[in-house]
């Protein structure tokens, strides 16, 4: 495989019966960009300012879905996530407060606008304080650009909490995992690792570790360079993760030497892990500099032991093991 594509490959009062004004629907709405259009639910017991804002959201480019109270409101909610929830406050069966958690449950970045009248104003306000509601519109309103205004503000939030979840998220990825393979960092492994452990321990199931050394890895960088060391870096973790189960941990322990921790696995069975591996890797010789280069790697197979209470104390044997295996000419698996 070229090296070049080595590295390639790894790398949120009610409206009265007969009410006489109605909201005044812009004639000529302005569609919003497709980056802002909305999947909006809205569950409100008057049918005719039901169906205007239906009408109305629809022409500026919304999905829309309404529903006559909060109890089917609450049902919709539990078979699909809406990006914003329009909904009045007091409603039969289910009020508008059981409406924003339903919403709250299918998508915790959802975005709740209460419609309510005066009488329940107070409800409203308590609802924005005590839970996550984005705002509220008093009924009855005479231009419907206020929701309008509304929702494009809604919608800017969730965008915002969107984006920083996913930077939070990007964030903890880079303090976690290494930049080269995308395996867990050692601090990370250690981390998860001494959980699995301590699960492990509880529920008496038995545990294994594997570690892999890159045999002659120092002469590889020196005569074809880094960027080969790299590309034999990335490839032993991608075959690493093609044999390891979803439920196992990978880590870069250090510059050549992985580490695998594998639930609920006895040592012989790691053991055969560990093999595959080397065996793979041995099959997948990268193209360096022009040639097809044969690489070898060594691995130590530990598992847990009864008195074993640590990550640490599994990760010495391990070391161990993979030493012998070293000292024993390499390309090889060894138990300790």
């Amino acid at each position: 495989m070229p090296l070049q594509r080595l590295l390639q490959t790894t790398g949120f009062p009610l409206v009265p019966r007969n009410l006489s004004v109605q909201p005044k629907i812009a004639d000529d709405p302005i569609m919003l960009p497709f980056s802002q259009s909305a999947r909006i639910l809205i569950a409100e017991d008057d049918e005719s300012l039901r169906g205007l804002l239906v009408r109305y959201l629809s022409s500026l480019g919304h999905t829309v879905e309404a529903l006559p109270d909060g109890a089917a409101a609450v049902e919709r909610l539990r078979q699909s996530a809406f990006d914003v929830i329009i909904t009045d406050m007091i409603m039969p069966a289910a009020d508008g407060l059981a409406v924003m958690r339903a919403a709250k449950t299918a998508d915790p970045y959802s975005e709740i606008i209460f419609l309510t009248g005066m009488p329940d104003l107070a409800s409203a306000v308590k609802a924005l304080r005590e839970g996550d509601a984005f705002d509220y519109i008093v009924k009855p309103f005479p231009n419907v650009e206020v929701l309008r205004a509304t929702i494009d503000r809604a919608l800017e939030r969730r965008h915002l909490r969107l984006e920083n979840a996913r930077l939070t998220r990007e964030l903890e990825l880079q303090r976690s995992t290494d930049a080269l393979t995308g395996a867990l960092n050692r601090r990370a492994f250690f981390e998860s690792g001494e959980r699995e452990v301590a699960r492990s321990i509880r529920h008496r199931e038995p545990m294994a570790l594997v570690m892999l050394d890159v045999d002659h890895f120092k002469e590889i960088n020196s005569v074809f360079g880094h960027a080969a060391g790299d590309a034999v870096i990335a490839l032993l973790a991608q075959i690493c993760r093609q044999e390891l189960r979803a439920e196992d941990l990978l880590s870069r322990y250090a510059a050549d030497i992985f580490v695998c921790l594998l639930p609920s696995t006895v040592q012989e069975d790691a053991a055969g892990v560990a093999d595959r591996i080397r065996r793979a890797i041995a099959a997948q010789p990268p193209e360096i500099g022009g040639q097809s280069v044969t690489v070898r790697v060594s691995a130590g197979v530990t598992a847990r032991q009864d008195a074993d209470r640590s990550l640490d104390t599994l990760v010495r044997r391990g070391e161990r093991a993979l030493k012998l295996a070293k000292e024993e000419g390499g390309d090889k698996v060894t138990t300790a």
